[in-house]
């Protein structure tokens, strides 16, 4: 015989399942808040800052020796996003032979920041080494082959053949455009479960060796839009976007400070935020030095 269950067990069984469903949907709509859809599932390696830096609080865009840092181990990027754990990344700025900069605009379907303009980035995966983090970032955001790579003579530089979507072969020139990476710091605060972007961000410049429209290349699927501009007209886009958000996100960040929140204030502009709009800021100094 079967038991019939009285009506409070099902009441009971219904708002456990419907607890199960909820907490499911919404760790898997954080994780793609932080994240990339290819990142979700990525493993990177974390560390802790030499004991120089005992007791600091590490400004934004601070200049570390990446020799200097101590393994903590490797983590799914999620969980080093959950809990605050250094890691590092790479954002590559893409030039080609006529001075031209590629820009990327995110799909409005993705969580992340989307509609809004970056270049390319990437994060290094555990026991991936640098260059390599950035020869693959090219691979698979412009659609590009690898044939061969190597260090450069003057390091932190690299060399690196690649085979275009139409069969071409290209070299590209690619070097560092700061003498350490810089610390890259963010809090999302309670909106976000109170994640923090802790990562030490390389910045790079790859030269192209010919015109962008002598090129053919696969952007990435998230990407809706692109664009190649000049260094002064990315000058005068950054300066205007800083000018016309960076006072409305200082308030509210200041707003979130004072209830002791640590909040870095929600996306604006057109670069997403102020904390990427810095650093894309600090590599564009860089830019005007060395072109």
């Amino acid at each position: 015989m079967f038991r019939i269950w009285p009506h409070r067990t099902y009441g009971v069984v219904i708002l456990f399942l419907l607890a199960c469903f909820l907490h499911y949907f919404f760790w898997h709509v954080d994780v793609a808040y932080t994240t990339t859809t290819k990142e979700q599932g990525e493993t990177v390696a974390t560390y802790n800052f030499p004991p120089i830096y005992a007791g600091q609080v590490i400004p934004h865009l601070t200049p570390i020796n990446p020799s200097t840092l101590i393994p903590r181990g490797s983590y799914p990027i999620d969980a080093a996003h959950r809990n605050g754990y250094l890691h590092t990344g790479h954002c590559l700025f893409i030039m080609d032979e006529s001075g031209l900069l590629l820009f990327l605009k995110r799909s409005s379907d993705v969580v992340t920041c989307p509609s809004t303009w970056s270049i390319l980035g990437e994060h290094s995966i555990a026991n991936e080494l640098a260059h390599d983090t950035v020869v693959r970032g090219m691979e698979e955001e412009l659609g590009l082959k690898k044939q061969v790579s190597s260090l450069g003579t003057n390091v932190p530089s690299i060399s690196a053949d690649f085979q275009t979507m139409s069969n071409n072969s290209i070299h590209v020139a690619i070097q560092n455009i700061t003498q350490y990476p810089l610390y890259y710091i963010r809090h999302y605060g309670p909106r976000l479960d109170n994640r923090i972007d802790s990562q030490l961000t390389y910045l790079w410049l790859a030269r192209l060796p010919k015109r962008h429209d002598e090129i053919q290349i696969k952007l990435d699927d998230e990407v809706a839009d692109h664009k190649w501009i000049s260094l002064e007209e990315f000058s005068d886009w950054i300066e205007a976007d800083a000018r016309d958000h960076d006072k409305e996100e200082e308030e509210e960040h200041n707003l979130r400070h004072h209830g002791r929140k640590n909040d870095d204030g929600p996306p604006s502009g057109d670069f997403c935020h102020h904390t990427i709009r810095s650093l894309y800021a600090k590599g564009l100094e860089n830019l005007k030095l060395m072109i």
